[in-house]
Formats: structure tokens, C-alpha cells, sequence
């Protein structure tokens, strides 16, 4: 299968280095072929480094190029390109008037998938296949239809990702579809703590990570629900709901975070060792 990546950032070289480690032929397509290759490369590079794949083979399928048009022959195009509906579908366009026949894909993480598909003219071929980054080490995907999307094109792409080794996810077009729904809303009221002091950043950070995260690695949230007692779950949030934040634009958040904090390297480095072993042990079990 030939396939083309459109938005080869971070996570688009990812996403192209993965179907090139299944063994298609693929072709990243960003303003700077030579940065897409090198992200493409640190991409295997991460995955040799924890010992997760041989990426010999696969540096040979992939391709960078800056001309879109050039590459757009395809049967698959995976595009990752910032939340912008429209400069998605200008370039999604010029995949979909050269290859009649391929499948639309979007890393869209907040756009509607059944917009998008109308505005690129191709709203049956036009699938969403959310990634969670790094999406070389997360192996969940959500695979989005669209009101119009063809039913064998959602099942092309989920048989695809599980070729690939992922584990798709379905899910219907609403707004944030499962991850960034789940994951504003914890934000909303991370915020909504911070902002009236009830609690320190590192305090709300403990509460998740070394909590709530530490509960569900080992408990489904649904089946922590049953283990608690459903009349007690029943009760907690007719206390709670009424209570709970209304609003609607989040505050400042650079207040309580620092991205051009100094351990930011090393955190990266950390995070990306622990999902490696996550992935090799649940390869191993």
C-alpha cells in the first residue's frame, strides 16, 4: 500500500515511520523534506533504542518531499496538520482529485470529522484515525466515522491499524471524541482547583498520576465503578454534579506551567521510556 503523510511534524513522521514499519511505501510531505526525514529517522531511532523494532528495512520505504502534488497518488492519506478545518481540506483536496480511490484519514483531535470530509468533497472516504502522542508508543487509536463515512472504509482502516500492531478504538463524530473529552474535562477542573487555591500544581499532579492513573493501569474505570459499589457511584455525583465548573474558556495555564522549564528533556526521555516497557510487556503477556 502506498501512503502518504500530509503534515509530517512530530507526530506525522511518527505515523509515517510506523506504516513504513509494516511495510508500506511512504511518502512524508511537509515544507521541509530534510527536517521530515530527520524526524522520520529519530522516530526509528526511538524504537531501536528500546529495542521495539529494527527500522533497517523501513528506512528504505520512506520518502520526504515539499510537493504535495507530486506525492499524492495514494490508496491511504494519513494528514496531521494543525486544527485548521480548512488548510486540512485545501491539501486534503489535492490528494482526493488525484487518487479517486483512497482513504482520507485525519489526526484531528478537536474538528469534526463529518465537516471535514464535506469541505475536502469526500465525506465517504474521509475517516478519523486519532493518535495519542508519541503515537510510536501509545497503541491506542481512535477511529472516528463521519455521518457520511462509508462503513468499509472504517473497517479498511481498523484491520490496517491492528496490522500495524495498534489497538482502534471506534468511536462516533462528537466534538473531542473520547481522549480530549476525558481529557478537558479532568483539565477543567485541574484548572478550576489551581485557580481557586484549593490544592498546589503538585498536589493535583499527585492526585493523578500516583491516584487516579495508578487505579485505572490496574482497574477499568468502569469495573472500579462496580468494585466501589454503583449505589455508592450513584449517590456521589447527584452531590457533586451541581457543583462541579461551568466554564467555558480556560484560565492563563501558564501560570502553573512552564514549558521552557529545564527537565523537560529528561521527562520526555522518562515518559518514553516507561510507555516502551509498558508496550514490551504487554507484548509479552
Amino acid at each position: 500500500m502506498r501512503v502518504v503523510v500530509v503534515g509530517a511534524g512530530l507526530m506525522g513522521a511518527q505515523i509515517g515511520a510506523e506504516y513504513a514499519l509494516g511495510g508500506h511505501d511512504v511518502q512524508l510531505v511537509a515544507r521541509d523534506a530534510g527536517a521530515a526525514r530527520a524526524r522520520a529517522e529519530a522516530a526509528l531511532e526511538l524504537l531501536e533504542t528500546h529495542g521495539l523494532a529494527d527500522g533497517a528495512a523501513a528506512r528504505g520505504r520512506l520518502q520526504a518531499t515539499s510537493d504535495l502534488r507530486a506525492a499524492a497518488e495514494c490508496d491511504l492519506a494519513v494528514e496531521s496538520l494543525p486544527e485548521e478545518l480548512e488548510l486540512k481540506a485545501e491539501l486534503l483536496r489535492v490528494v482526493a482529485e488525484a487518487s479517486p480511490g483512497a482513504i482520507l484519514a485525519t489526526n484531528t483531535s478537536s474538528l469534526s470529522v463529518t465537516a471535514l470530509g464535506a469541505a475536502v468533497g469526500a465525506p465517504e472516504r474521509t475517516v478519523g484515525t486519532h493518535y495519542w502522542n508519541p503515537p510510536l508508543l501509545m497503541p491506542l487509536v481512535e477511529v472516528v466515522a463521519g455521518d457520511e463515512t462509508d462503513p468499509a472504509v472504517v473497517e479498511r482502516v481498523s484491520a490496517e491499524l491492528v496490522a500495524l500492531g495498534k489497538r482502534p478504538v471506534s468511536c462516533r463524530d462528537v466534538p473531542g471524541f473520547m481522549w480530549n473529552r476525558f481529557q478537558m474535562a479532568i483539565l477543567r477542573e485541574a484548572a478550576w482547583l489551581l485557580e481557586h487555591e484549593v490544592a498546589a500544581p503538585e498536589a493535583v499532579d499527585a492526585v493523578l498520576s500516583d491516584g487516579l492513573a495508578r487505579r485505572w493501569k490496574a482497574v477499568p474505570f468502569l469495573s472500579a465503578i462496580a468494585l466501589g459499589g454503583v449505589e455508592t457511584w450513584q449517590k456521589t455525583p447527584r452531590n457533586l454534579f451541581p457543583e462541579l465548573s461551568t466554564q467555558t474558556e480556560p484560565p492563563d495555564l501558564q501560570r502553573w506551567v512552564d514549558p521552557h522549564a529545564p527537565g523537560l528533556g529528561a521527562l520526555t526521555r522518562r515518559r518514553d521510556l516507561l510507555l516502551a516497557e509498558q508496550l514490551q510487556s504487554d507484548e509479552g503477556g
